[in-house]
């Protein structure tokens, strides 16, 4: 099965293992995993500072968020009242609760 616009679509039953990865290789999503596999690794990232290593003036401030930090949002109270998100391709992706 693969997703295919957030749905799974089944291909198929196969007798072999070998039958289904032969069908799966043909598919949209079979052929960019081969190119993904076949590509040249990406060149390396540069070193991003630790959490400790940023000064607050590195900080993204935001005067519409009530933290004070875009991005960063209080959601309760505890030991990790904070969660940490950002905007991709028009989805929220949370980061984790600090």
């Amino acid at each position: 099965s693969v997703q295919r616009g957030g749905t799974v679509v089944t291909l198929g039953y196969y007798s072999t293992a070998e039958e289904g990865a032969r069908v799966y290789a043909a598919t949209p999503e079979g052929i960019a995993d081969l190119a993904a596999r076949d590509a040249p690794p990406p060149p390396p990232q540069p070193q991003l500072p630790s959490n400790s290593e940023l000064s607050s003036s590195e900080l993204i401030r935001s005067e519409r968020s009530r933290t004070g930090f875009k991005g960063v949002s209080k959601m309760g109270s505890g030991a990790t009242p904070y969660r940490v998100s950002v905007q991709r391709g028009g989805t929220t992706v949370h980061l984790g609760r600090y």
